[in-house]
């Protein structure tokens, strides 16, 4: 077997130094880049404590607009009326503040904004056939729209105000905590509107109030959509 010269041998364990003294050289960098401007996360307020602050803004707005544009729908209501459809608005509006706080947090649990949107857009109406009874349709469009645009003046502020809380937390589908978001912002609308809205026709409510939780769904959905795209474009 040919032994290997000394110089050489010396300059390959020196050139091997060398290889190994770079590619450390070159993984602390890495380090530094990725790492260095890592900070400890804020840590996130219980999910109750969200709740009840989504809550807050529901109570907030729908009875403040409400109150400034005037409360002559909740005086009109009977008792009976009145024990079914504001609990029942705000139980709805409670279990959208919970699927708001758990798009907040992965792994918080299973989404509820889809089906939040689903239970509002089915059970109000019910409540709503259950409590009033005259069918009268007309001027139902003249009647109607002002209602629509009127809960939905409601419903955007209060999903904006809604998306600027989710952004406290890590929200990994912008699309499910949109839906979420617009649901919740479209029962603030309508409760808004119940609060109101002298109008008891049976038709008028069914759709023209439900439309703004409708509507305010399919816009936060949208717009959900929009920034989970924008993200994955990035």
């Amino acid at each position: 077997m040919k032994e290997e010269p000394f110089d050489e041998l010396l300059a390959r364990v020196t050139e091997h130094a060398q290889a190994a003294a770079q590619s450390a050289a070159a993984t602390a960098r890495a380090q530094a880049a990725l790492l260095g401007d890592l900070r400890p996360a804020k840590k996130l307020a219980p999910p109750l404590v969200f709740v009840a602050s989504f809550l807050g803004i529901f109570a907030v707005l729908s009875v403040a607009v409400a109150a400034v544009l005037g409360l002559l729908g909740v005086h009109l209501l009977d008792a009976t009326a009145r024990a079914t459809i504001f609990p029942a608005l705000v139980a709805l509006a409670g279990f959208a503040a919970v699927g708001l706080s758990r798009e907040m947090r992965p792994a918080a649990g299973r989404r509820l904004g889809a089906t939040a949107t689903a239970v509002s857009l089915v059970g109000l109406p019910l409540i709503f056939f259950a409590n009033f009874h005259n069918f009268n349709v007309e001027h139902f469009v003249q009647e109607g729209w002002p209602c629509l645009r009127a809960g939905l003046i409601v419903a955007i502020p209060t999903g904006i105000v809604a998306a600027c809380v989710l952004r406290r937390g890590f929200v990994l589908s912008w699309k499910m905590a949109g839906l979420a978001a617009g649901t919740f912002a479209g029962l603030t609308g309508l409760a808004m509107l119940e609060l109101h809205c002298p109008d008891q026709k049976v038709m008028h409510i069914v759709v023209w109030h439900v439309a703004v939780v409708a509507v305010s769904a399919l816009l936060g959905l949208t717009a959900g959509w929009a920034v989970d795209a924008r993200r994955r474009a990035a």
